[in-house]
């Protein structure tokens, strides 16, 4: 049953509740208690407003705005049905018919495919009579609900009344089209955005449609952050969003119509904000000597991403040269001309954002030198002989000859056949008689030239008669087989014919090939004068004769002549020394070498080799100092001799440049890798300026044995442009160490130490250094600092004098006793200053004149001052004194209490 509450201005049902929005009562708005309101609900309802006239019905649901019911017969004949209802109702207290009020009124009820709204209209012929309360007492179902079916309403007064219903079909109304726009895209910091709602439709007139944004997904995080403004207006804003992608859904209703739209926003992130490339180019100044090739390298551009482009482009050079442009990290210059370059490289990073800059090359030409043209000695022929050849080949150029030419002198008007005039060597031919002059001409690379001339003199025919020539005389030692003559140096100006050897003095022998040019006499040879004689003939006949003296001697062995290779000056570092003692000989053959030392030489430096037994001795780990070694030779007779060599070292100038870097590991497990490690990293921290570079020059690597760690000897070598030295020993040590003690893991390898190969400290002058273990030895009467070794790492020194410390350390052993005695006594005179400060008692003494002899009066002022007892008023009268025995007892000079205890018993009487 349906109630109204006056006071409330509604209707309630335990269903279903309703109430007037406007002012003129003209619309009544409904809404569902439960999730959907029962069909008897509704049918109460529209029933109940058959009594309101001029009243309208728009019911909501108080979870969804659809009021569902898929059973409700009744909503299915309210929403497409005209009901026309006929009542006439009685008043119980009415006894007429007459007197009956008859009500005609019509109930329109009309929803949209959602049943989300209804409305009535209810026309009365009576608007004063005031209805009763209705109950139904019967319902149709939905096959009944037809048209023309009546509903018989009955109140509480058995009054009746009925419905007739009459069905008229009413067209579904498509949904409402609507866009909340285009996908929304927008990039931080802006996080803010406007969505506009359109409708295709208009709205009815007098009426507006209703807006409702809802947000279906968005990021993690948007929750706490975001808010949004106007979600039931057509705009709609949205503030402080966050990355991410958001879905928004529109629903907008009006015209007993609905529709929705969807939109999505993608917030990006904010733009990274880029920095440019650096570009850097190694090295930025460069000078080469042609034709030396170089590099110049930008891999070290750096860049906040990455650097994804290099280019580099020739901004200047020669006239005559090629551009020069690359896409690579690393630009590769070769074959450049002479001249000054000016190279430069842009860098490009992946936000196109670039850099640039400059590197100079300078490009020296190397200095070419004119060739030397050499033809050959002249050359004199004589006819028939009318070919020679000529060699140029002996020509020279620094960089190489490209070109011969050979041609002949037109000033002889003489003819020749001439091959290879190109070449470095020329045949000529058909020679006649006569002075031939021939010019060589060379070129080199860069096309320098020069020329030489050979004569070549052509003589007539002359038969020149031989010369005879054997080796004069010889002497041979037996024992001998045969005796060897030689005559094949003999010449002629054509060609010897004939031989003939003869022996002419001497005990007899037999000659065999006598007819050649070389000759054997065997026989019993002994000790005597062979002489022999050579006559040779030409073609013609001429002759020339030539003797051969052979003296056979005795066999008398000489001793061997020993050379030492004689002395030698050498300069450190030099990492092996030779002395060459294969110039030493005999007349037999040497079969042994020894070599000793001199006792006057330094016993340092070692014998490598075994070679001490052999021709060359080899010396290694010489240290500077005068060095004698002596030679001795022997042949197969036990002869022998011997010569001696000095060797003076000079000290490596460098020297005292050298460092010594000792590492904690073993020598057999350090490779070349590693050493190339350790340069490289020592370079990087010789680095003391921008305009020089510097790299570490190894010269040795050893074990020591005394500790067992490995030991490396080098030098520290600066480079500038014009000049290369090594650097300062000292200086190294005092930039070096401080770096490698902060840090301590920049090799791979622990540091123990790093000093100078020579210990350059002067001890304070006190003193003198060890070489090996760098510490000071100081002088008589001086020692060590030990306070700035100790405690400040200060170098070994002789800073302070023995006497000095004693005197120092004496006076202060006598200021701590003076100060410990001072203490005692302050101390021990406040002790006995807080034992006096108590204050005596007194007591009046006796008139016995005896007594008083052993006294003597002393006034109680003085007696107030030795004690240290303040004296009170009464103490100071005049009238008052005391009598005090002056002798001591006890060490002390008044008893306690101020008398005498020998006299208390006297004083009590």
């Amino acid at each position: 049953m349906f109630h109204f509450t006056p006071e409330r201005k509604m209707w309630r049902h335990p269903t279903m509740s309703c109430y007037h929005r406007s002012r003129k009562k003209t619309v009544l708005h409904c809404f569902c208690v439960r999730y959907s309101c029962s069909d008897l609900s509704l049918l109460l309802l529209a029933i109940f407003l058959l009594f309101q006239p001029g009243t309208s019905l728009v019911s909501t649901s108080s979870e969804r705005p659809t009021v569902a019911g898929s059973t409700s017969t009744i909503r299915s004949v309210l929403a497409n049905s005209t009901v026309t209802t006929t009542t006439i109702s009685s008043h119980p207290n009415a006894t007429d018919q007459s007197s009956s009020l008859n009500q005609s009124r019509t109930v329109s009820m009309s929803t949209n495919s959602s049943l989300s709204s209804i409305s009535t209209t209810t026309s009365s012929s009576n608007t004063s009579s005031t209805p009763s309360p209705v109950s139904i007492s019967s319902m149709a179902t939905k096959k009944d609900v037809t048209s023309g079916t009546k509903i018989k309403v009955t109140t509480s007064q058995n009054a009746t009344d009925s419905i007739v219903t009459t069905t008229k079909a009413v067209p579904i109304l498509p949904p409402l089209k609507v866009s909340a726009g285009t996908n929304k895209r927008l990039q931080l910091p802006k996080n803010e955005i406007i969505l506009t709602a359109y409708v295709m439709d208009e709205p009815l007139e007098g009426k507006e449609f209703h807006y409702k944004w809802s947000m279906i997904t968005f990021p993690k995080g948007a929750e706490k952050q975001g808010s949004m403004t106007g979600p039931d207006s057509k705009t709609f804003i949205l503030k402080d969003l966050v990355a991410g992608l958001y879905t928004l859904k529109l629903e907008v209703t009006g015209n007993n119509r609905a529709g929705e739209a969807y939109v999505n926003v993608t917030v990006i992130p904010p733009k990274r904000i880029n920095k440019p490339p650096v570009a850097i180019i190694k090295p930025t100044s460069l000078q080469i000597k042609l034709p030396t090739s170089a590099i110049l390298d930008g891999s070290d551009s750096t860049d906040d991403m990455k650097v994804v482009k290099y280019k580099w482009e020739e901004v200047s050079g020669p006239i005559n040269d090629r551009p020069i442009e690359s896409n690579a990290s690393m630009l590769k210059l070769n074959h450049l001309e002479p001249g000054k370059y000016q190279f430069k490289l842009t860098v490009t990073d992946s936000d196109g954002a670039t850099n640039s800059t400059l590197a100079n090359v300078t490009a020296i030409k190397e200095t070419d030198y004119r060739p030397t043209a050499n033809a050959g000695s002249d050359v004199v022929i004589n006819l028939p002989e009318n070919s020679v050849t000529l060699y140029g080949n002996a020509s020279t150029d620094d960089k190489g000859i490209v070109s011969y030419e050979w041609t002949k002198s037109s000033d002889d008007h003489l003819v020749a056949d001439m091959m290879g005039v190109r070449s470095p060597v020329l045949k000529i031919s058909n020679l006649e008689v006569g002075n031939y002059k021939f010019t060589l001409k060379v070129t080199d690379t860069g096309g320098q030239n020069a020329t030489a001339d050979v004569h070549v003199f052509v003589k007539p025919e002359v038969n020149q008669p031989p010369v005879a020539v054997t080796a004069g005389e010889i002497t041979v030692v037996l024992p001998v087989a045969s005796l060897v003559l030689d005559g094949q140096n003999s010449t002629d100006d054509k060609n010897i014919e004939t031989y003939s050897w003869k022996q002419t003095s001497g005990p007899q022998l037999t000659l065999s090939n006598s007819d050649r040019n070389i000759a054997t006499a065997t026989g019993d040879i002994k000790v005597a004068v062979y002489m022999f004689k050579l006559t040779v003939y030409d073609i013609q006949k001429q002759s020339s004769s030539a003797n051969l003296k052979i003296t056979v001697t005795q066999k008398e062995n000489k001793a061997p002549m020993a050379d030492a290779g004689g002395d030698k000056v050498i300069q450190l570092p030099k990492l092996i020394v030779l002395l060459d003692g294969s110039r030493s000989h005999d007349d037999q053959k040497i079969v042994r070498y020894q070599w000793t030392r001199d006792p006057s030489s330094l016993a340092a430096g070692e014998i490598a080799n075994n070679s001490n037994s052999e021709a060359v001795l080899q010396l290694i780990n010489l240290i500077a100092g005068r060095y004698i070694f002596t030679l001795h030779v022997f042949d197969s007779d036990g002869l022998s001799s011997s010569d001696s060599a000095s060797i003076i070292v000079k000290p490596d100038p460098s020297e005292i440049d050298k460092m010594v870097l000792e590492l904690d590991t073993d020598i057999e497990h350090f490779t070349v890798k590693s050493l190339k490690n350790i340069e490289s990293q020592l370079g990087l921290l010789l680095h003391m300026t921008s305009e020089e570079d510097a790299y570490v020059l190894s010269e040795k690597v050893y074990k020591d044995f005394n500790s067992g760690h490995l030991k490396i000897e080098f030098y520290a070598v600066s480079v500038t442009k014009e000049t290369k030295v090594v650097k300062k020993g000292i200086d190294v040590l005092r930039w070096l160490k401080p770096k490698l003690s902060s840090q301590t893991n920049i090799f791979e390898y622990s540091i123990v130490d790093l000093n100078t190969f020579v210990c350059q400290n002067n001890c304070s002058g006190h003193g003198k250094c060890d070489q090996y273990t760098k510490q000071c030895f100081c002088e008589a009467f001086w020692m060590q600092n030990y306070i700035l070794t100790k405690f400040f790492h200060g170098e070994n020194n002789c800073d302070w004098s023995i006497l000095y410390v004693v005197i120092v350390c004496f006076l202060i052993v006598v200021g701590l006793a003076g100060f410990v005695w001072l203490t005692c006594c302050i101390w021990k005179r406040r002790l006995w200053r807080w034992r006096t400060r108590k204050r005596p008692k007194y007591s009046l003494l006796s008139q016995n004149d005896n007594v008083k002899e052993n006294f003597k009066m002393l006034t109680k002022t003085r007696l107030k001052a030795k004690t240290g007892t303040p004296a009170s008023d009464s103490d100071l009268s005049s009238e008052d004194t005391l009598f005090v025995n002056h002798k001591s007892h006890n060490g002390q000079i008044w008893p306690k209490n101020g008398i005498n205890q020998h006299i208390r018993p006297n004083m009590l009487t």
